[in-house]
Formats: structure tokens, sequence, C-alpha cells
């Protein structure tokens, strides 16, 4: 039974090796506080996230078990707030619905967008729960908690700027004008004012536009099934054509169920409710999309926050949609969950350090450095294998780019020459093998 949660489920993530932004998140949330502040104006990454990680780690070790165990909390902490939301602001009856309540909760904790980073020692999951947070108590006019969720996840990742615009643009839209501004000014102001100061320091780094980035410009295949990758968080990180139908033809199918809700009236009990939700899940995605059209900054899994508002909606819709039209949806969702978990689990598998760490550590010496010819595994390298003894190998500095964590690669950890004879290299290529070199 273990072998088979470890292996065949979203459990599977929880004990992989590290990948090479985790490792890097490591290396950063082991700096002292006031480095991880310094280092994270010229990172990609406001600094909360690392600093909150740097404190569990001095209370809970520094094993992958340990570092991904912070964003399962936060994993459940995120169900927790979207279950209010379903009780409190959907006015779903747990009594009279129970079973319904049941499904849709189970919407939440089987998403693969959601179960993939609740495994994953990165800020996703943690900036969900501030968003998801944030926007429950801006509805529910709670600013208190308001202020306290929106400041931490400015604090945590610059998307959450987009979180706060869809709820300026809520305002305008509902509120009468003198209202608009009392909201503005009160509260939406705040949180901003606070992030202020980072945000002055940050627009003045020469690396905060790099040339050298990682988003590629959208294409026609993201917009056509938009709602899909919102719903499975895929970012085209393999090729697959069955993949690609499925998204686009839920895609259509959510959109069918909309327009059938929309046409008829008596089905939309709260028209402010639905546009703050479709704001929330598909408005922010298709702005950022539009953005991209010029300045690349579409990225799938800076829109987990926006997976949790489209189950929300998708729950708003279903309860409003009767007979067997909501009965197949239920079922198609999760076919499609859990068919893409199945696919997450195996082409996501991270690849087996520790293996690799078991082989080499048997055949080295003391003092016998490790060499990476990618400088995207140096800090996972680093990890396994300690910090003192791996380079990046054959590339100049200055080819190596910004968004491989570079401000932590120090240029004496980079190197053209082979150590001489008795020391020895052990040359890790990216493929995972490697070879042993050195000048006689």
């Amino acid at each position: 039974m273990l072998n088979f949660l470890f292996t065949q489920t979203p459990l599977t993530f929880l004990t992989q090796s590290l990948w090479r932004d985790e490792a890097f998140t490591y290396f950063l949330a082991k700096k002292n506080v006031l480095e991880i502040i310094s280092l994270s104006i010229k990172e990609f990454n406001p600094p909360l996230y690392y600093i909150l990680l740097h404190f569990w780690m001095r209370l809970f070790g520094e094993s992958e078990i340990s570092l991904r165990t912070f964003s399962l909390i936060f994993y459940w902490l995120t169900i927790y707030v979207a279950i209010t939301f379903l009780t409190e602001i959907l006015k779903v009856d747990v009594r009279k619905r129970f079973l319904y309540f049941i499904f849709y909760i189970l919407f939440f904790i089987v998403n693969p967008f959601l179960t993939y980073y609740a495994f994953e020692a990165r800020n996703y999951t943690f900036f969900a729960f501030l968003a998801t947070l944030s926007y429950y108590a801006f509805y529910k006019k709670n600013y208190k908690v308001y202020f306290f969720a929106t400041t931490l996840g400015l604090y945590t990742h610059y998307f959450m700027v987009f979180v706060i615009f869809s709820q300026l643009l809520f305002n305008f839209l509902v509120k009468k004008k003198g209202r608009r501004y009392e909201i503005i000014n009160k509260v939406i102001f705040k949180p901003l004012l606070i992030f202020l100061p980072w945000f002055l320091f940050i627009l003045f780094q020469k690396n905060l536009f790099a040339a050298s980035f990682w988003i590629q410009r959208i294409n026609i295949n993201t917009l056509v099934s938009l709602l899909g990758v919102l719903y499975t968080g895929y970012d085209g990180g393999f090729r697959s054509y069955s993949i690609r139908a499925t998204l686009i033809s839920l895609t259509l199918f959510l959109l069918i169920i909309a327009l059938l809700k929309l046409r008829n009236r008596k089905y939309v009990s709260d028209s402010q409710l639905f546009l703050y939700l479709g704001l929330w899940a598909i408005g922010i995605p298709l702005l950022v999309a539009v953005i991209s059209l010029f300045k690349p900054i579409f990225y799938p899994r800076y829109f987990i926050f926006s997976a949790v508002g489209f189950l929300l909606l998708l729950v708003y819709i279903l309860e409003q949609v009767k007979g067997g039209i909501r009965t197949l949806a239920i079922i198609l969702l999760f076919m499609i969950a859990f068919n893409y978990q199945k696919i997450q689990i195996q082409h996501y598998k991270k690849r087996d350090f520790q293996k690799v760490v078991k082989e080499m550590k048997a055949l080295a010496k003391k003092g016998d450095p490790i060499y990476v010819t990618s400088e995207l595994d140096f800090f996972t390298a680093e990890y396994y294998f300690g910090e003192n003894k791996v380079f990046v190998y054959s590339k100049a500095y200055d080819q190596i780019p910004d968004f491989v964590g570079k401000v932590l690669i120090p240029k004496e950890k980079v190197t053209s020459s082979l150590p001489v004879y008795p020391k020895r290299a052990f040359v890790l290529k990216s493929d995972g093998t490697y070879f042993v070199q050195a000048l006689y």
C-alpha cells in the first residue's frame, strides 16, 4: 500500500530528489535574513517565502521532505479557505447537499495543479494561499485579514499585483462612485503603500528586466486551451497531442456549460459574485496573455491562485446547472484530474540525484571536485555533494543567464581547467551520466 502511495500518487513528489529550482530555494533560504533580503532584490521573487523557509529549516531540518512539507501545509490551508468560501460566500448547504459538497472539496484536493506544487519547495503554494485569503477577505469585507494577506502576498510573488488589479476593477464595476474611492483609500491602497519601498528598490536594479529570460511568447494553443491549462497547470513541459486535445475539449465543454447558465437569467442568482470569480479565475490570465504579446510574462505556474478561483467558479456554475449536465461535468472533471496526475507522475519525475551521489561518493577520494557541464545542475549538485566541491565546468561566467540563480553562483565557482592528478574531477553531464578526468 505504501509503495503504491509513494510511486503511483502525487506523494511520489514528496520523496524524490530536489530539482534545480528547489535546490536554489534551499541555498537562498539558508542565508541569514539580511542576506536573503539583499539577494532577493537582484532575484526574480520577493523575500518573504525564503525568510519563512529559513526559520522552518532551523526547526525541522533541511531534508527533501522537510523542505516540501512547508508547501504542503499551505496547500491544506488553501483548501481550508476554499471550503470557507464555499460555505460562507457560495452558500453551499452542507446538510442538504452533503454528497455534492464532498465532491466539491475533492475538486480542490485532487486538482493536479494544486497537488503538484503542494509537494514542491517553491513559493507557489504559499502564494496561492495568500491570494485566496485576500480574495475571500475582500469579498467578506474583512479588511484586517485583507491587509495581512495582501501585504504578505506582495512580498511573496509579484503577480499579487494582478490580484489587486482585479479587485480594483471589481470595485469600479460594482460600487457607487463615492464608495469606490473609499475602498481604494482605506483598503486597497494600504498594502501597496507598504510594498512601495521594495518596489523602488527593485525598480532600479539592472537585471529586473534582464535580457536572459525563460518565458517564451504565448501561442494560439495556449489561448485555445486556457481553461484546461488553469485546471491542470499544463506548462508545455512535455509534448502530447492527446493532452492538448483533452485541454481544448475541457475548455469548450466548460464554456458551453457557462453559456447555458448565462442564457437563462433565473440561474444568475448573484451577478456580482459571478463577476468576482470570473475576474479572479479567467480575467487575470487573459490580461496577462494580452500583455505577453508584447512582453512575455505568461507562465502557467504563476496562475496557481487563479486555479483556486477557477474551481470556485466551476462550483458556482455547477450549483446552478441542473440535471445530467452537472453529473456529467463532475465525472469529466474527476477523470481529467486523475488522468493528468498519472501523466504528471510519468513525465515530471525528478532526476534521481541521490543514486548518482551514492555512485560518485563510492568512487571519489577526499578533495576530488564535482564539475557540472550545465549551470542548471549547479545547486542540485551542491545540495547533494556539498558546497565546497561543485564547480560549473567549461563555461564563462558571463554566459550564465540570470534566471538560473546566478546571484548565488560566485565567479570562483566557474572553471575551465581540470585538477592535476592525483586529484580527479567527476564531470556530471546534463543527462545524469558522468565521467572522471584529470590532468597528468
